[in-house]
């Protein structure tokens, strides 16, 4: 039997797993869908910067390493839309060791916005300490506002390394009058930024290199990989353990608890199997409901649109042939945004869409339109479907319009005209912005955070499932909206908070 047994080893289970495995009392299970690999075992594709890998919007020629994926998740942005693979990371360190890189903070007036919808703890000051715990930041290791002890490093791209459009980028914005602040992750920064990743001497780490490795020779730690979780297991309204797709069952001891790491996508899945979840969709899977709450309402991610340039291929040329090393962010002051609230990112290739293209990419960072799951059937390799139904809000419509029109401004600047060798494509009118309009593959709050009884909120501030015992879920699936950042550095911090909150779990 098991204390506790984590559902995920990917970039929050390996957080999790790590911290809770610290003491030799408790004894831990990780149980992964996906490869279990020794962190030097990384594909030597995951490792590097070169473009083409990761996450990308368009599909690549040839999927290397696919056991390092979920294929199967699909998602629809919006009416008009053909649905798609929605790619998620797939074995230890999930979408960390597969992901783009980014390593972007979200912002203070994301957890105030927490805060103030039930997520009790979880504000600025507290996400902040969490940050700092998390990170080894290369740039600035004197600052109040970085740590240098934590084991995830941060990093950003001299300008020596930058690509033509990133140098554009930055010199247009600033002429435009957006400032200049080197440390994006510093709380009261805002404007043109270096974008830090998640690199140390050049190469990737992930949560996998980061959390996973180094605890590894713990005796009280054992990780299976390869087992695809079907549900979680119930005896008098707690949690007993979980079962997995073969039937096999893995039992909790009589306080242990099982913590849901699978992310934004399979945390909820799983969910409803476990009957958690809205209870006439549940019924309609023949599942029999153990709780009714909104799992799989409220789905959000990033949308964000492109105004495309041709350049000569010596301007898209950067250290590691890096997408994006320079954004713009800004507060558009519109349709109830808050503070930073959009991001323009420089495209040196726009290996997001799979063209040769460059120029400039429009993020929606507080998008107010929500989204939700379904499921095909309660088969447990039967993946989770998501109608994203980006830009259905009308003020998430007039921000990106606005973004659009702030972009196509820059890229009339001397510095983008110097470089291209053509006009601009971008969409022209509000047709084309929904017909065009992208995700980030940024998933979240698809069993979000609130306070204890809040009807429409599936966790509480301790991240406990409502309505049962000895379940939480700890991922991204938990924002109550999605974090104005690529999500990354967010769920580590929300992970490490949550250690702070549950010193006891299991014990």
């Amino acid at each position: 039997m098991w204390d506790v047994i984590v559902v995920g080893g990917g970039s929050a289970g390996a957080v999790v797993a790590a911290g809770l495995s610290a003491d030799p009392d408790r004894r831990v299970l990780v149980l992964e869908a996906g490869p279990d690999y020794r962190a030097a075992d990384t594909p030597a594709e995951f490792r590097d910067r070169t473009r083409g890998l990761g996450m990308q919007l368009a599909s690549p020629p040839t999927l290397r390493s696919p056991e390092f994926y979920h294929t199967g998740v699909t998602a629809r942005r919006g009416d008009g839309h053909e649905a798609f693979s929605y790619r998620r990371g797939r074995g230890l360190g999930g979408s960390s060791t597969v992901n783009g890189l980014y390593a972007i903070r979200g912002v203070p007036a994301d957890f105030a916005h927490w805060e103030t919808s039930g997520a009790a703890g979880w504000g600025p000051a507290e996400m902040l300490e969490s940050a700092i715990a998390i990170e080894d930041d290369h740039d600035f290791p004197a600052s109040p506002v970085h740590g240098t002890d934590g084991p995830f490093p941060v990093y950003r791209e001299p300008e020596s390394g930058w690509g033509g459009i990133d140098r554009a980028l930055r010199e247009a914005a600033l002429d435009a009058g957006y400032a200049w602040a080197p440390d994006h992750n510093d709380p009261a920064s805002t404007g043109v930024s270096p974008f830090a990743m998640h690199i140390r001497d050049g190469l990737r780490v992930s949560t996998n290199h980061a959390w996973i490795e180094p605890a590894r020779g713990r005796a009280n730690l054992e990780i299976r990989g390869g087992v695809q979780v079907d549900r979680v297991e119930f005896a008098s309204g707690r949690a007993s353990g979980v079962r997995d797709a073969e039937g096999n069952v893995y039992r909790l001891s009589a306080r242990g608890e099982v913590v849901l790491c699978a992310g934004a996508a399979h945390s909820p899945a799983m969910l409803w199997r476990s009957g958690i979840g809205p209870r006439a969709e549940l019924a309609k899977l023949g599942i029999d409901a153990v709780a009714d709450l909104p799992v799989g309402i409220g789905a959000q991610d990033h949308a964000v649109v492109f105004a495309e340039i041709s350049v000569p291929e010596r301007e898209q040329t950067s250290v590691g042939n890096r997408p994006t090393n320079v954004i713009v962010r800004y507060s558009s002051g519109l349709a109830d945004g808050r503070e930073n609230d959009m991001m323009l990112l420089a495209t040196n290739h726009n290996y997001w869409f799979g063209q040769p293209t460059a120029g400039v990419a429009v993020s929606l960072e507080q998008p107010h339109s929500t989204g939700r799951m379904s499921l095909a059937s309660a088969d447990p390799r039967a993946d989770p479907h998501f109608e994203l139904r980006m830009l259905s809000d009308e003020r998430d419509l007039e921000r990106i319009r606005d973004g659009l029109v702030r972009a196509r401004g820059l890229l009339e600047h001397d510095a983008f005209v110097s470089r291209r060798t053509g006009g601009v494509s971008a969409p022209r009118d509000d047709a084309e912005l929904r017909a065009t309009v992208k995700d980030t593959m940024h998933l979240t709050s698809t069993a979000r955070m609130g306070a204890a009884g809040d009807p429409s909120a599936v966790v509480d501030p301790d991240c406990r499932v409502q309505g049962v015992e000895g379940l939480r879920v700890v991922d991204a699936s938990i924002m109550p909206t999605v974090a104005s950042a690529n999500t990354l550095l967010t769920v580590l911090a929300l992970a490490d908070r949550f250690l702070r909150r549950a010193p006891g779990l299991g014990l």
